[in-house]
């Protein structure tokens, strides 16, 4: 059918050529985003120090139909108390994890959590407040963090690293598996901070 169509010598030849070639090329890259891989910037200071405003990541979307979500992964989703908005977060609980707050440190299943990555203020780790500390919000809502919390079945608990500063789990509750879009793997700008994440 191609043969048909393509004209034989000459520059109308090469203009079909090119012009082939470059529709061949869009339909892989639109394939590659909606399947593979995607781009995303970070819009806000949530996931600071790690990751800064106006940063952009690439987010693997096939990963996690071959491993289970880890914590500690940097997932991008969709949060449905926030009209579908795409955030990007650190899974720090697992389904059927028990979270607690102990003198502003986060506590997984009743051992300290890693604050490696937490934002530091003048080389000091900043301290993770429940939701109703910060704002005015229901302090009855459970995923608050007021009291000890299990992540229900099929769920996960995200916070920024940015405690002070991330509109996460402690405000609108757990992330479900469905509105998981993929794992950020990688930063690709600016420049100075390419690399893995």
């Amino acid at each position: 059918m191609l043969k048909k169509v393509r004209p034989q010598s000459g520059p109308a030849r090469t203009l079909f050529d090119y012009g082939l070639t470059v529709l061949v090329a869009l339909a892989l890259a639109f394939a590659m985003q909606a399947y593979v891989v995607k781009p995303y910037r970070i819009p806000s200071d949530s996931m600071a120090n790690t990751l800064v405003p106006q940063q952009r990541v690439l987010v693997d979307r096939l990963v996690y139909r071959f491993r289970p979500v880890r914590r500690g992964d940097i997932i991008v989703f969709r949060c449905a108390p926030l009209a579908n908005e795409v955030l990007i977060k650190r899974v720090v609980g697992l389904p059927g994890d028990l979270l607690a707050l102990h003198d502003g440190q986060l506590y997984v299943n009743g051992a300290q959590a890693s604050d490696s990555f937490v934002d530091r203020l003048d080389g000091v780790v900043e301290p993770t407040r429940p939701a109703l500390s910060l704002t005015t919000n229901d302090p009855s809502a459970p995923w608050s963090l007021a009291q000890p919390y299990r992540v229900p079945a099929g769920h996960y608990y995200v916070m920024g690293d940015n405690r002070s500063d991330s509109d996460d789990s402690r405000y609108w509750g757990t992330v479900p598996s469905s509105a998981i879009i993929g794992q950020a793997f990688c930063t690709y700008w600016p420049l100075g901070r390419i690399g893995g994440i």
